[in-house]
């Protein structure tokens, strides 16, 4: 391990000096001024820096002053808490971000993407530009948060592994584990690597939900997590951090308890149909105690629509672990298996909810232009499964209510920019309208519930008695 960050030191101290090189070279030869008018954005300065001392993202070039204080500001206005379990203090002043070479072009990528378009594959290059220099660099927090959020907003999810890594060479596994030491003191830097390692476990559970997390026995910090809600290092992201870590939990352990080879059998077993109904009252408890039992401060965002916001990932949930039950499903001599068709029910219910949810939500369809990468996981998910359920139960589900939110993703999808996707999908719900052997008595009704809403919010459900 000494030999190991001697090495690193040595990297580091070389990479300063040849970039100090580079920077004495550039003052004497065309002065400061200059370097700035002769550097296009569509051709950003290839700066390197890791000091923040020395590195300003506007005097390397890579943005003008007017352009960077836009940027940063549609950031900070719009972009810091789409990622609910992501602590947004770690985006620091303008004047202090500028400073960090990845996380200032991170927040150019992100911004340019709705402000700035023709400027955004410019930026990205000048990302994937520092993060080679990782390959062989030293990197820090800041780096790895950068990365983190690049990838997320990208959809660059090859780089999840690599940015695992990083975060296992900073320690900061390390760190989640220590929480759990009551003779540690929980220092501010402590509780902040930790956090940002329980954020990498979210993001790790989300995007694996059929393949095995890329952290190492990732269930094992879901309970050490919880620590963090005594810290005296607290913060409100915590409680959302955790709330989000618990629910995404369960589908790691619906992976866990349930074989893939017996979700094939036909009928499908009582003994999995049991845990299927288990996990989904888990789901129900999960929900009930973010709307009744957490502090509303921890709870609830700053935005009207906010209030509804986990009512994505409630329905994401149970379309997760009840759609499992469409694995394996078809007809045994003209017969649906009867055990799976209330698990389906539940599924397409949920898919309908969160597409309800989303295309209701002014503020997310605004910012799916440039937040599709990660914002449209969850309606991804509801697209791909609904027409899959659709085939194999006709007769048992409202087809017309579920087609009207097909539709609606479909115009989700259209409005993000997708719109090969959003083509595929139409021709998908005409496929499914074609082959429904009857239209369902409630699809009048639902379009005209539908219209009478318009853009109006809707409680969220007390799903339990107290």
């Amino acid at each position: 391990m000494n030999s190991l960050e001697e090495r690193h030191q040595k990297e580091l101290t070389e990479l300063r000096s040849t970039i100090s090189r580079l920077c004495d070279r550039l003052d004497s030869s065309t002065g400061v001024e200059r370097g700035l008018s002769q550097t296009s954005v569509d051709s950003p300065a290839d700066c390197r820096v890791e000091d923040g001392d020395t590195f300003d993202i506007v005097a390397c070039g890579t943005v003008r002053e007017n352009e960077w204080e836009e940027l940063y500001t549609f950031f900070d206005e719009k972009c810091r808490t789409v990622i609910a379990f992501m602590d947004d203090q770690l985006y620091s002043a303008a004047h202090i971000v500028r400073k960090h070479p990845l996380m200032s072009t991170v927040i150019c990528v992100i911004a340019s993407k709705a402000v700035r378009p023709d400027k955004y594959a410019s930026y990205l290059a000048a990302a994937d530009r520092l993060i080679s220099a990782t390959f062989s660099g030293a990197v820090d927090l800041h780096t790895v948060q950068a990365m983190m959020l690049l990838v997320a907003w990208t959809g660059r999810h090859r780089l999840w592994n690599y940015i695992i890594s990083l975060a296992v060479e900073l320690g900061l596994n390390r760190a989640a584990r220590s929480l759990a030491d009551v003779s540690i003191e929980h220092t501010a830097d402590l509780v902040g690597s930790a956090r940002t390692w329980f954020s990498l476990c979210s993001f790790d559970l989300m995007m694996n939900l059929d393949r095995p997390s890329a952290i190492h026995n990732i269930v094992d910090y879901l309970s050490v997590a919880a620590r963090l809600l005594v810290s005296p290092h607290c913060r409100p992201v915590d409680y959302r951090l955790c709330t989000y870590l618990q629910g995404f939990a369960i589908t790691a352990e619906a992976r866990a308890q349930i074989p893939v080879s017996e979700l094939q059998l036909h009928p499908l077993p009582e003994s999995v149909a049991q845990v299927l109904t288990s996990l989904d009252e888990k789901i129900d408890r999960w929900f009930y105690h973010i709307n009744n039992s957490m502090e509303p401060l921890y709870q609830t965002f700053a935005r009207k629509q906010d209030r509804n916001r986990f009512m994505v990932p409630y329905a994401f949930l149970k379309t997760y672990v009840n759609g499992l039950a469409l694995r394996g499903m078809e007809t045994q001599h003209g017969r649906l298996d009867p055990n799976r068709i209330p698990f389906l029910q539940i599924a397409l219910d949920s898919t309908c909810l969160l597409l309800q949810t989303q295309f209701e939500s002014k503020d997310f369809r605004q910012m799916l232009p440039y937040s599709g990468d990660y914002n449209l996981v969850t309606t991804y998910h509801a697209i791909d499964f609904i027409p899959k359920a659709l085939r194999v139960s006709r007769g048992v589900v409202n087809g017309g209510l579920v087609l009207l939110r097909l539709r609606q993703g479909a115009q989700m999808l259209e409005e993000a920019g997708a719109t090969v996707a959003a083509s595929e999908v139409r021709e998908e719900v005409q496929l499914l309208e074609q082959t429904m052997q009857a239209s369902s008595p409630l699809e009048g009704a639902a379009a005209e519930l539908d219209q009478a809403v318009g853009e109006t919010l809707f409680d969220i459900p007390n799903l339990l008695s107290e």
